[in-house]
């Protein structure tokens, strides 16, 4: 699994003080401009490859969570344990334990929801935020589907719950534009997490558990920190989100041809926004 063989890209896990143990890996200069990257739900941080490769060279220290049940990190099986609050509690602890001060926010997805609430609320702990296809902007298609089905199968059959059929369903489907660009090894890469104990349950507990409601507008004035919303033409799941991400407060909006995973359809022109504005407010 990545990032096995790249001697670029370390390896750490963290202990958080509620005792979780998360996986972090980061690439670049230890004195570089810090980056930290939060995944969407169902991923990891595989899904931040390119930005692991292509933002070093831009002196970039670019820092990749794999969230609470997702990746390589723990997957805890209680109830109320894949909430908003755990996610922002979780943050709070990395940037403690990295000693990571100020930081540009870089969140795709679910991890795009994190990253927005905690810039709203936390604005002085980091220097920005960059959103790739964030929830928190508009509804979210496919959510109630999702909900149909009762969590104990996920606790019982876990892995036997996702099938590979399934993950290169969603990936050609729903997830990227251009489904020629879903290769064999980006679906042994999604794919391969699932099967760890404890992923199948997460997955359907943060279904419930985790606020995938927009920013409403007396919220989002709050927004202090400067910020960056990257959205794909071609999104299934956050659609129609451009004028939502122009009501955040001073954002520069940017739309490239791609689906829910733009940035790892699109790498080159995503990551040259996200690094000069990295560098523009560090």
């Amino acid at each position: 699994m990545y990032p096995a063989g790249i001697p670029s890209v370390i390896v750490r896990r963290v202990r958080l003080r509620s005792g979780l143990e998360l996986r972090v890996l980061e690439s670049g200069p230890g004195d570089g401009a810090p980056a930290l990257f939060l995944h969407g739900w169902g991923a990891s941080s595989y899904s931040f490859r390119h930005a692991l490769s292509l933002l070093p060279t831009r002196g970039i220290r670019v820092i990749a969570v794999d969230l609470r049940g997702f990746g390589l990190s723990d997957k805890p099986m209680q109830r109320g344990e894949y909430s908003l609050g755990r996610y922002f509690a979780d943050l709070a602890n990395v940037l403690d334990e990295l000693a990571l001060a100020r930081p540009v926010l870089v969140g795709h997805s679910m991890g795009g929801g994190v990253a927005l609430h905690y810039a709203i609320q936390n604005g002085a702990r980091i220097a920005g935020v960059a959103l790739i296809n964030p929830v928190g902007l508009a509804p979210l298609k496919l959510l109630g589907l999702a909900r149909v089905s009762p969590r104990w199968p996920f606790r019982v059959f876990d892995g036997r719950m996702t099938p590979r059929w399934m993950i290169r369903f969603i990936l050609r489907h729903i997830a990227y534009g251009n489904a020629a660009l879903v290769t064999q090894d980006v679906i042994d890469e999604y794919w391969s997490p699932t099967q760890l104990p404890g992923f199948g349950y997460a997955t359907r507990a943060a279904v419930d558990e985790f606020d995938w409601s927009p920013v409403g507008a007396l919220e989002a004035v709050d927004l202090a920190v400067p910020c960056v919303v990257i959205l794909g033409d071609s999104d299934r799941l956050v659609q129609n989100a451009r004028s939502d991400a122009q009501r955040l407060p001073g954002a520069a909006v940017h739309e490239f041809s791609g689906g829910h995973c733009v940035h790892e359809e699109e790498p080159g022109r995503v990551y040259e926004v996200i690094a000069q504005f990295v560098q523009k407010y560090r």
